[in-house]
């Protein structure tokens, strides 16, 4: 196991989420399920009793919901062409943003957020389409760590003060696992979702249109 691959299961042990969380989660990748309908429901049923019956059990929902989280991205990447690739991860993306979670850390600002995130192998810098002379039409909220392409990545909530709309940032390293994937933008069920490299790093940027 690598360094990356025990960052992540660090991160995901150290879960604890609420129910109405977990729930939000499982219905969010249940709606953007990428396998055959007959297949989907089955799997997403027989995780829902599983988790419904340890209600009393609050770490072992966490630990389980957790778990398909994890499960969730990697199934998304595990096979395919460099189109179809680039098709799970802006859907990831798009499912990350819907789902709305609330941030893990509070700042107003980039170093504050960067300070608090231990876990990420590198540096976390903002695009220079959003740290620019036009920056002050952004304001940050927070951040949380997630998994895009199954790799460690922070989730960064901004306020768009021009339309009022909540954005998303994704930030992680230009992984192997991402290096197939070529920049692009696409819309998904409204969400507006680009994906590009700048200076080493992987991002993808979300919004409602």
């Amino acid at each position: 196991m690598n360094e990356q691959d025990q960052r992540v299961r660090d991160y995901y042990e150290s879960l604890s989420m609420p129910k109405d969380r977990m729930n939000a989660l499982l219905k969010a990748a249940e709606q953007r399920g990428n396998t055959p309908e007959s297949k989907k429901s089955a799997f997403f049923s027989r995780w829902r009793k599983m988790l419904s019956r340890l209600q009393t059990h609050t770490w072992m929902q966490a630990g389980l919901a957790s778990a398909f989280i994890l499960l969730v991205s990697l199934w998304m990447h595990n096979s395919g062409s460099e189109t179809e690739l680039a098709e799970r991860t802006l859907r990831e993306v798009a499912m990350n943003h819907t789902t709305r979670l609330e941030p893990e850390f509070r700042g107003t600002s980039l170093a504050m957020l960067d300070n608090s995130m231990h876990q990420l192998p590198f540096n976390l810098v903002l695009p220079k389409s959003i740290n620019s002379a036009a920056n002050s039409a952004y304001e940050l909220i927070g951040s949380r760590y997630c998994s895009l392409g199954g790799v460690l990545a922070a989730h960064v909530r901004i306020h768009d003060k021009v339309s009022g709309k909540p954005m998303s940032l994704f930030v992680t390293s230009n992984s192997a696992e991402l290096k197939q994937i070529q920049s692009q933008r696409e819309k998904l069920e409204g969400v507006e979702v680009e994906i590009w490299r700048e200076g080493g790093l992987f991002y993808a940027l979300a919004q409602r249109s």
